[in-house]
Order: structure tokens, then sequence, then C-alpha cells
């Protein structure tokens, strides 16, 4: 038996001139969920941790909270790959942590703002193409 995930692919072009691909169904009705529900449930793995200070690089103030802010990146990595439902934080944050501040905002930030639109047209168009063809089925019983 085979199966289609109809994971699509996603090219994504860093501004070092490196080029990366990560794939992902946009149309499934699922990842709209995941990703409203992305925040929150980071939120709550990591109100158990103790508060990490960032500079204004992204990065922790004090040494001794390194480990802290490690787990925290791996929450919110783990949790975006979820979201997905596959592995697309290691591609994404190749170049940079998730909350490097990059033009006045974490990378991630950056990034769900960059992905939503290109999720939005494919949900656009895979709608137009179900009603196409819902239309040539129903177009037969309107006569």
């Amino acid at each position: 038996m085979k199966l289609s995930t109809g994971k699509v692919a996603f090219p994504i072009e860093f501004d070092n001139g490196d080029k990366a691909v990560i794939y992902f169904n946009p149309n499934d009705p699922d990842l709209m969920i995941r990703m409203k529900n992305l925040d929150e449930k980071v939120q709550e793995k990591i109100n158990g941790l103790e508060d990490v200070e960032l500079t204004e690089e992204g990065k922790p103030t004090q040494v001794s909270k390194i480990e802290t802010f490690e787990k925290m990146q791996n929450i919110l990595k783990d949790e975006l790959d979820y979201a997905f439902g596959g592995s697309v934080s290691s591609v994404v944050f190749k170049h940079c942590s998730p909350f490097a501040i990059v033009g006045g905002e974490y990378f991630v930030v950056q990034f769900i703002q960059a992905i939503t639109p290109e999720i939005e047209k494919h949900i656009k168009k895979a709608n137009a193409d179900v009603e196409k063809r819902m239309a040539k089925h129903i177009d037969k019983y309107k006569k």
C-alpha cells in the first residue's frame, strides 16, 4: 500500500545565500490547530523552568543559565516540529537560534510570519481545486 502524505516542498533562501527546503502538508487541517496551540504548549513546558534573561542579541545574560536556555530552545524546536508534522527546525534554525534577534524580532517569529502566507496560499489553491472538482460532479445533477 502506498499513501500520499500531501507534503509539499517549501524552499527557504537565507540571506547568506544558503538554500534549503522544508516539507510539510499545508492542507492538513490539523496544521492550523497545532500552529494556534504552539505558543501555549511552549509556554506550558517552559513554565517549569527558571527564568532566563536574554541580551539584545537573544543570548542568556548569565552563563549559569545556558543549560536552561538550551532546554527552552529544544522545547520550542520540538513543538515547532510537531506543529509542522516533521523535522523543520533543523533546517530553519541551522544558521541561528530561534531566539536570535534579527531585525528587531526573534528569528522564530520571522519564520512564522514568512511561512503563514505561504500556507494560506496553498490552502486557497487546494480549496479552489476541490470546489472545481465538486462542481463538476454536482453539475451532472443540476440538469
